[in-house]
């Protein structure tokens, strides 16, 4: 699993400090790199012969003065606009601006609008504008000369590099905060930030590249840094296609797949074929035995018939659990299921008796959210949408959807379990309080059944995994999810997939890591 760290605005400040403080590594020199790092990346460029840097008043300015002065140094055409009264810039940018004035450079300030219209043809002309304006500092929105400035930026400029985070997106959840700079190419430091992976603001960043200013690792190698972005790659691709010459399908798990009530057979056979399609030896589908007949699984997928009356599992059906859990590795549970009373007994019941781990979906998360309480004690993953996750927290939609991050790692924390909260960007959240955010997938996959192949693989790749292994299991089918969705997209475009066609694109998903 390949991942990046994640640094809120907060984490970031501590870092800093903490560089300091026990380090003994100067703030001006953070800021020396920060400001280096953005001129070397535009003298990487071709065709860069004059560049205009718009500065702020804050730290986010001094990096944007010092590239300026870099860049004056290897005799680049620079203009300096500042956005504020020189007198009002304070510690490291301060310290800067006085070296940039010693340089000769051409400085503007700017305290008004009108006097920035002035200045108008220096943005239009140059081969690069720098925004140096916010950075990740920002808490309210943009107005007045900002905005103004961001406005005609976006208008002008040929081509814009933003330092840290483009100005006017907010750091903390990639809001836009009135308006924001539209980059082409973003250099943020020392790890990503909300605003680079969310939308709407990851839309605004251009390219991104992290670059390490020396702020030494063993400053946050014993903090909390809770957050990490990935990507799925090695581990479990490995296990499913170079398995050793002498193993047996008994060697890599056997999932039980309980789902399926009338009129929604298709989700029991999606998640089933995708816990299958996902590497485990043997997958048995537990479903409504008069449904049973009429359940489009592959003939490989076994099947346990369960007492049922027109399509719904009956209470009785708690008499086979003991037989049904025989022999096997992994639980899912949910897909299609149904709610009716004597299904959620018998749901209920299954979990109180089963020690099996267990990814729960869909109207397992209703009946137990209604239960108020999830039985036993196995190891759980959820995986709700949000709606479902605000039914699980008896709270508005709208509430959970602002702090979704904050509150997954709460729940998970709490509760002991795996969170899987699904949408753009989907959040997995530890029990431990991490959460990883997954960088695969796209809209196209809000398609109906596109749940039920998630769950049937979250199963699959639990029946691979050692017990050292779960986490990683759980980030992985996340990410392979998304990104056989990103292949699907890739060939049959976003609107036309299907849910079917995650699991048709599965082999091509993992063979990108095999």
């Amino acid at each position: 699993m390949e991942e990046l760290l994640v640094f809120d605005a907060s984490l970031m400040g501590k870092f800093d400090a903490k560089a300091g403080e026990e380090f003994s590594v100067d703030s001006i020199i953070l800021m020396e790199n920060a400001g280096g790092w953005v001129a070397k990346r535009i003298l990487e460029m071709e065709d860069v012969f004059v560049v205009t840097v718009v500065a702020g008043p804050g730290n986010n300015g001094g990096d944007g003065i010092v590239a300026a002065r870099h860049l004056l140094n290897h005799e680049l055409s620079v203009n300096l606009i500042l956005l504020a009264n020189p007198e009002k810039l304070r510690g490291d940018a301060r310290k800067n601006l006085e070296i940039a004035q010693r340089s000769g450079m051409n400085i503007y300030p700017v305290e008004s609008e009108g006097e920035w219209e002035e200045l108008l043809p220096f943005v239009e002309r140059a081969d690069v504008v720098v925004d140096a304006i916010f950075g990740t500092g920002l808490k309210r929105e943009v107005q007045g000369l900002f905005a103004r400035a961001i406005e005609d930026i976006n208008l002008l400029a040929p081509l814009v590099v933003s330092v840290d985070l483009p100005s006017g997106v907010s750091s903390e959840d990639g809001s836009v905060m009135g308006v924001a700079v539209e980059a082409d190419f973003t250099v943020t430091f020392e790890a990503l930030k909300f605003g680079h992976i969310f939308p709407p603001g990851e839309d605004y960043c251009g390219d991104i590249e992290v670059v390490k200013i020396g702020i030494p690792p063993e400053a946050y190698e014993e903090e909390e840094v809770p957050y990490r972005f990935t990507h799925p790659e090695g581990l479990f691709p490995a296990k499913l296609f170079r398995r050793p010459s002498l193993s047996h399908k008994g060697d890599y798990g056997h999932v039980l797949v309980v789902a399926g009530s009338l009129g929604k057979t298709g989700a029991a056979a999606m998640a089933a074929t995708a816990a299958l399609r996902s590497g485990a030896g043997l997958v048995t589908l537990a479903a409504p035995e008069d449904l049973l007949p009429y359940i489009p699984v592959p003939p490989e997928v076994m099947t346990f018939p369960l007492p049922s009356s027109r399509g719904r599992i009956k209470a009785e059906a708690t008499s086979l659990i003991e037989e049904m859990l025989e022999g096997k590795t992994v639980l899912a549970a949910g897909p299609g299921l149904g709610t009716w009373k004597e299904t959620g007994e018998f749901l209920l019941a299954l979990l109180e008796k089963s020690s099996l781990p267990r990814v729960l979906d869909a109207d397992a998360l209703n009946i137990i959210s209604s239960a108020g309480e999830i039985p036993g004690r196995a190891l759980t993953v959820l995986t709700p949408h949000p709606g479902e996750f605000s039914r699980l927290l008896s709270e508005p939609v709208e509430k959970n959807l602002r702090r979704r991050l904050e509150r997954a790692r709460e729940f998970a924390r709490e509760r002991g379990l795996y969170l899987v909260l699904k949408g753009y960007r989907t959040v997995v959240a530890a029990p431990d309080g991490t959460a990883y955010i997954n960088s695969t997938g796209n809209p196209g996959m809000a398609t109906g059944g596109s749940g039920d192949v998630l769950t049937g693989m979250l199963a699959g790749f639990l029946a691979l995994a050692e017990e050292d292994e779960v986490e990683e299991a759980i980030v992985e089918a996340v990410g392979y999810h998304g990104l056989a969705g990103d292949l699907a997209a890739s060939e049959l475009t976003q609107p036309y997939i299907t849910a079917t066609d995650i699991i048709q694109y599965l082999p091509e998903a993992f063979g990108e890591n095999a």
